[in-house]
Order: structure tokens, then sequence, then C-alpha cells
């Protein structure tokens, strides 16, 4: 094999950039369809033996990782040479929010449990989850500060600077008055209590909080259709709070939210003969990992993989951080909400427990019926 990194073509560059990236890497907007790329990056993979490619970027080079070797170096060997892209850390215990949290998402769920439930009206529902743990029950009606987030993420797509630069400013200025009010019960509020990071600084945590479990509504709706599908995970689910939870880590799975995991590199690095400067972007396209065609349950829908220790050895398997916990805790309850009081019951052909799942799944087409159904005690 010959030394040095392969370097993807301009048209295959663009390609890349527009599943992953936005203004250049290593910045990674929500909503970008990464599966849309898996067979470019099935090819790079074949013809470069798995070896990393780099990607041209308006940024600069970035450096796609196609291997489970490769990942694991950034991730475990070397990691203390990487960082993410962007640090987003709260550093203030979130876990006593939990439980307050969980009876948020209860509550709202039960306003779904009947009739037909399509994402626009599960993603309004979701969204005032999201609004009032990150701002309390203060924000709980503040749907413009959700409509600016999605203008602001459409503008960011577009890079049209101008418009994202007013939008920007009108949604900080929304979060600000939100994060002064400082609810008690709510993440805002604390983060009053116990950080003393500058007023930017918690700005930027809290817009960050609201778009990581905003974005959680499409994971949602996905597991949704598989459980209005799949009549045997659905009883167990609802039976189940693990299987449940498993479920839901299923779909995201399938079809994951975040597109890369997205790391620079913080001093020069060595691949395969050719060294890179420190503040390399480097890319784990999460869909190519999670979906290879090593797996034998790449494409269907297999909860129990969460359960009985399959999926242990997968790095994209691993925990996570204290938000992804506190977000998979918020959004079962979601779920359980609403499977414990209603069955889902596809509407349509959305899909098939007898074919491999499709890589793209449009959410804006699904629709499942809810039917009341006999209440348990069981509790996610």
């Amino acid at each position: 094999m010959p030394r040095g990194l392969p370097r993807a073509t301009a048209l295959e560059s663009l390609r890349l950039a527009a599943a992953f990236m936005t203004h250049g890497a290593p910045h990674v907007v929500p909503g970008r369809d990464p599966l849309r790329a898996r067979p470019l990056l099935a090819d790079l993979e074949s013809r470069y033996g798995g070896r990393p490619v780099l990607v041209r970027g308006p940024r600069g080079p970035a450096l796609l990782v196609l291997s489970k070797r490769d990942v694991l170096r950034v991730l475990d060997e070397e990691r203390n040479a990487y960082a993410p892209a962007e640090e987003r850390r709260l550093n203030v215990p979130t876990d006593v929010l939990r439980p307050a949290f969980i009876e948020i998402a209860r509550e709202e769920a039960a306003e779904l449990t009947d009739g037909v439930v399509d994402y626009r009206r599960l993603n309004a529902r979701w969204q005032r989850v999201a609004r009032r743990c990150v701002y309390g029950d203060g924000g709980a009606g503040d749907e413009e500060l959700t409509s600016l987030l999605a203008r602001l993420t459409r503008a960011a797509r577009r890079r049209a600077g101008r418009r994202r630069e007013i939008l920007s400013g009108r949604y900080d200025t929304r979060i600000l008055d939100h994060l002064r009010r400082a609810e008690p019960g709510s993440l805002a509020g604390l983060i009053a209590e116990t950080s003393r990071a500058s007023e930017s600084r918690r700005l930027m945590q809290a817009a960050f909080w609201l778009m990581g479990l905003g974005v959680t509504a499409t994971g949602l709706m996905q597991t949704l259709a598989l459980l209005a599908t799949h009549p045997g995970h659905r009883r167990t689910a609802r039976a189940e709070p693990d299987h449940l939870r498993a479920c839901l880590r299923e779909a995201l799975r399938l079809w994951p939210p975040v597109p890369a995991l997205s790391q620079v590199s913080a001093v020069a690095t060595e691949w395969y003969g050719t060294t890179l400067p420190a503040g390399t972007a480097v890319l784990v396209p999460l869909a190519a990992h999670q979906r290879s065609a090593r797996l034998p349950y790449a494409n269907t829908f297999a909860p129990e993989i969460w359960l009985d220790g399959t999926a242990a050895d997968e790095w994209w398997a691993r925990p996570g951080c204290d938000g992804v916990h506190l977000t998979l805790a918020v959004a079962g309850a979601f779920l359980g909400g609403m499977v414990q009081m209603a069955r889902p019951k596809p509407v349509g052909r959305i899909l098939s427990p007898h074919r491999p799942l499709p890589y793209t799944l449009d959410v804006s087409r699904l629709r499942v019926t809810m039917r009341p159904a006999r209440r348990t005690s069981v509790r996610p």
C-alpha cells in the first residue's frame, strides 16, 4: 500500500462537505443528511483500504476517518492530541434536574395519545419539553425562540452570512432574557446557581442544550414509527422501560441526528506518512460506522443489541457524556408517556419489518395513529 494520505477530488469534497460540514470543517449543522453520502464513503473506504481521506473544506483540509482502527486512535490511543471542535461542557450537576425533566416529558407526551401524530405535531410538543427543561415554564410558550433557531440553522446551511448575523443577534437576545430570569428547576436556574462562567459562555451552553434536546425530535418520530411497524417490540417496550430506551437508541443508530463526530488536532500528527499541522479538523462519519457492512444487524431494527452485550464492544455505543444520558432519559420518558397510554399504528406503508431499513427516512412523511390502550403501572 502506498504511503501518504489519499485526497478526495473536488467533486467528492463538495459532496462530503454537503453531508457533514458548513463553512468548513469541523462545524456540523443539525439536519444534514450524511446517509446520502454513504455510497461515496463506501467507495472511498474500498478504494483506499480504509485509510483516512483528506477532504477539501472552505477553511482548510479535514481528515475523514473511515476505519475503526483509526477512530480508536483518535478517541483512545492519542486522545490528548485531539479536542472536540467546540468545547461545550457545562460543568454543572445536571443529574439533579433529571426527575423534574422526566415529569415534564410525561406531561407533554400526554397530549399525543390520541389521533394521528405526524412529525409536525410531535416536534411542536417536544420543543415545549426542550424549552421547559432549559428555561423553565416561562419558556414553554416561546415558539419564536424555536423558530429563530430553525431559521438560523437554514441560514447557516445556505451560507447567508448577513441574514445569519441578524438572526443570531435576535436569538441571543431572547436566550439572555430567559437566562436572566433563571427560573428555579430549569437548566438556566442551575447555571445561575453553580456556574461562574461569563455571560457569553452561559449563553453558548444554554443555546447548545436547547439545540441538542431539540434535534432529538427526529429520533423520537423515527422510534415511534418503528414501534408502530414492529408490534412485538412495541409490546415489549410498553412493559419494559429498558427495552423502550433500547428502541430509541437503535433509531438513533440507524439514523444518527449528528452526522459526524468532530475533533481538531492540538498538535502536529502523522497519518500514513503524511504530517498534518495542528488545527486540522478530524471527522468521523457516524452513519458509515453505525451502518457498516461488517455489522450483521446494520440495516435492521435490532434493539436487543443494546441489551445483550452485542453492541458493547462498538466505540459508537459507548455511554456518552452526562448530556447524552440526560437527553436519553427525558426522551425515553416522553416515548414512555405515549406508549403507556396508547398503541401506535402505522398510517400507510412507512416502514417494513421484512425489508432492510432505508438509509434515509423522511420524517415529514411519517404518520402514526395513537389508539387508547389499557394503562399499566410500569413507567420508564
